[in-house]
């Protein structure tokens, strides 16, 4: 799909990405929409404006916490959207939360310096792990929606995404690697029918090339191999060229095929799938997709 480069700037406030420290004054607020010369993607838009986002994520220095939680409780979950608590969690990151001991429960928390409350697994896998996204329907994705959903009620049983930052959340580890972790069929339990895996520092949630091959699975749930039929040797990728049926995927795409598809357009035919095609034929329905993210490998 192709628009105006200003449709990016109408489409995402950037002040509800970013709230500086009083008597700051954010760059990124101050960065005026010009009419384009020429038309561009929407989504080289979006990932122009990721890019400053993370730009202040990663260089702006925040004000100190005089009066955050250590060792907070996660949040009540029963509400609509999550209002921002008067005292936020000192650590930046679920993997943060976690080295700081205190046995954390798992759950949501609203961490210093982030726009966005996430939600936290300490009890799979090691621990450290934020929710980036959770899939129960093919209903109300696109190549929008599937980088901000939801983002204020983060949830495993609900539509919900936060990859807009999810490379943000990668770059707070220092090692040469970082970990991601997908489950299928969570509607049945966890663990389920997907993975952890390693990849490199540099690669991107956002990608949109389908190159990002250099990935190792170190923990494998249910019995499965790589397989054009199901889940391919890629980081999951964001399928903005021609086809239209997955929306996240780890799919190459040589044919018609679309198994290894965590994310379906709602308007792809000849879907027969709940909601995506993942394993012929060992696990033909993904049902409920959990992907998460920790930034370093343990």
């Amino acid at each position: 799909m192709l628009v105006k480069s200003s449709f990016a700037c109408q489409l995402i406030s950037l002040s509800l990405l970013l709230t500086p420290a009083a008597g700051q004054q954010s760059s990124i607020g101050q960065q005026q929409c010009t009419e384009p010369t020429e038309r561009t993607s929407l989504l080289q838009e979006l990932r122009a404006l990721r890019d400053r986002f993370d730009e202040v994520i990663n260089d702006v220095e925040y004000r100190q916490e005089t009066n955050c939680e250590q060792h907070p409780l996660a949040l009540p979950s029963n509400k609509t959207h999550l209002q921002e608590p008067v005292v936020r969690a000192c650590a930046r990151s679920c993997l943060q939360l976690r080295d700081q001991g205190g046995d954390p429960q798992d759950g949501v928390y609203w961490f210093t310096g982030m726009p966005v409350p996430m939600l936290c697994d300490f009890s799979h896998d090691g621990g450290g792990w934020t929710l980036l996204l959770t899939a129960v329907s093919r209903s109300g994705w696109d190549l929008l929606s599937v980088l901000r959903r939801s983002e204020l009620t983060p949830s495993l049983e609900d539509n919900y995404s936060i990859m807009w930052h999810a490379d943000a959340i990668r770059d707070l580890g220092r090692g040469d690697r970082f970990a991601y972790r997908i489950e299928t069929q969570a509607e049945t339990g966890r663990q389920r029918w997907g993975g952890v895996w390693l990849a490199p520092r540099q690669y991107s949630f956002v990608d949109e090339t389908g190159s990002q091959t250099n990935v190792r699975i170190v923990r494998k749930f249910d019995r499965w191999t790589y397989k054009h039929l199901g889940i391919e040797k890629r980081m999951p990728w964001l399928n903005s060229p021609e086809d239209d049926k997955a929306v996240l995927t780890t799919n190459a795409f040589f044919d018609d095929h679309w198994w290894g598809t965590m994310v379906t357009n709602p308007e792809a035919t000849e879907n027969p799938y709940r909601h995506s095609p993942w394993i012929e034929p060992e696990s033909v329905h993904s049902g409920t997709v959990l992907y998460w993210v920790r930034e370093e490998v343990l």
